[in-house]
């Protein structure tokens, strides 16, 4: 069917939607019609006729409105997609389509809204600045870890005692100037392990002595390399609510202990090597977050922009679907019927705020993937599809479904498209190495707490 003469008029929305009017004329529709009818009654048999030979008329009773609506709907799919060609309009999804009642003989008008994807024209890409940890892992974070592992096992019991060392203390904590609470001074339930935690010594001194349910106000001076400058060296008041103190009963680091910490030997040598492969995968891992998680915020501060709000109501109803409380375990007493599932929790400003930066972000991964022709390579898509292969009983058949699954392949890349944008935001970025202690860049503690030591 020819479309040259169908009308296409596009109106600005809010934001990135857009709504485009279509007239396709009736004369159009009418041969488009009439020669699908003639194809019909080409290869249609009706008794009482040869072959091809059935009046139109009758062609036209038995099967017309059927033609007529897959012709309707094929038209609009067709028109749709060449207006916004025409008008060189990248569209969001397929959009949404009202269309008034098209009848034979009569011009067919629809309106198409839907959104677009924004143009973006980077900014700040020569000003990317990224601190790297230089992290190094001691004989002192083996020891920690280990320490860590006994803690984990220990019976732990409230005590009515004064804290000491050693103790878990959980207390509400608030830190204040001037009446103003301090950014992240308001912590509740913190568990604060005495004499293990990087707590600021002089914040220590004033815990330990206290016991459960006790309430105590002192003021401490922060320390002079304080993270915020305009809080070093000036006094805070600290407000402590105690809510437990419990001392522990530790498990002997014994042969039995270590076995059943998964190391057959039971020696104390092969734990400690275990320790640290774990603690060195953990590092890898958590500086490879720490990458992304700068680059990829600067790259958005420095880029912002409109969102389609198709994606976005994309992403928040993912986020809440995620968030669905799981069912309850079946009752065997109860009689066999199908649980309702439970309700989405509700959207939140904070969740769509959440969702916008998330659909940004991946809108400027593509773009910026497109402008700098990064594609993943094919080779280590291949190597992922045969790592997720690899477990089943016939490999060669598991990657051939495997890569057959185009949602799958398609997400694959996606990621591999992601690290490697992340890999060039790294490698024009300005990188200086920062020297961090093991604790310090693994589990950072507010700096009210640690004076941002």
């Amino acid at each position: 069917m020819n479309l040259d003469s169908a009308n296409y008029q596009v109106e600005d929305g809010e934001g990135l939607r857009r709504v485009m009017h279509v007239q396709v004329p009736a004369a159009a529709m009418q041969q488009e019609f009439l020669a699908r009818l003639g194809a019909i009654r080409r290869r249609t048999r009706i008794r009482g006729f040869r072959p091809g030979k059935a009046p139109i008329k009758l062609i036209r009773q038995r099967y017309g409105q059927d033609v007529w609506n897959e012709m309707t709907r094929e038209v609009i799919e067709r028109s749709f997609r060449e207006g916004a060609q025409d008008r060189q309009l990248r569209v969001v999804g397929g959009g949404e389509v009202k269309t008034s009642k098209a009848r034979e003989g009569s011009d067919l008008e629809y309106e198409a809204t839907f959104d677009v994807f924004p143009d973006i024209e980077f900014s700040g890409l020569d000003e990317l600045a990224y601190e790297q940890p230089e992290v190094e892992i001691g004989e002192r974070d083996v020891d920690r870890t280990i320490e860590r592992l006994r803690r984990r096992d220990a019976h732990w019991e409230d005590v009515e005692r004064p804290a000491r060392e050693g103790d878990r203390m959980v207390a509400n904590i608030r830190v204040s100037r001037r009446r103003e609470t301090l950014p992240a001074g308001d912590i509740r339930e913190a568990p604060l392990m005495l004499g293990e935690t990087r707590l600021m010594p002089q914040l220590v001194e004033r815990l330990v002595g206290l016991s459960a349910s006790r309430k105590k106000k002192f003021r401490l001076k922060l320390p002079p390399d304080y993270p915020d400058e305009a809080l070093r060296g000036k006094r805070v008041l600290y407000e402590v609510e105690v809510v437990s103190v419990s001392e522990p009963s530790l498990p002997d680091l014994d042969e039995e202990f270590i076995r059943k910490l998964g190391v057959e030997s039971g020696s104390i040598d092969d734990l400690r090597s275990n320790v640290r492969l774990t603690l060195e995968r953990e590092l890898a891992s958590v500086c490879e977050d720490h990458k992304r998680q700068s680059l990829f915020d600067q790259l958005l501060s420095a880029n912002p922009g409109p969102t389609p709000k198709s994606l976005v109501d994309q992403d928040v109803e993912q986020a809440r679907a995620a968030m669905r409380p799981p069912p309850p375990p079946p009752d065997p007493d109860a009689e066999e019927e199908a649980a309702e599932p439970a309700e989405l929790p509700e959207e939140t400003p904070e969740m769509r705020a959440a969702a916008e930066q998330r659909v940004r972000l991946q809108l400027l991964i593509s773009e910026l993937a497109a402008r700098e022709e990064i594609a993943p390579e094919e080779q280590k898509l291949r190597e992922q599809l045969q790592g997720l292969a690899s477990g089943a009983p016939d490999p060669e058949a598991a990657l051939a479904e495997l890569a057959g699954n185009r949602e799958l392949v398609g997400n694959l890349r996606a990621r591999l498209r992601e690290e490697q944008v992340l890999e060039w935001l790294y490698e024009n970025a300005d990188v200086k190495t920062l020297p961090m202690a093991f604790d310090e860049f693994m589990e950072p503690m507010p700096p009210v707490l640690s004076g941002g030591a």
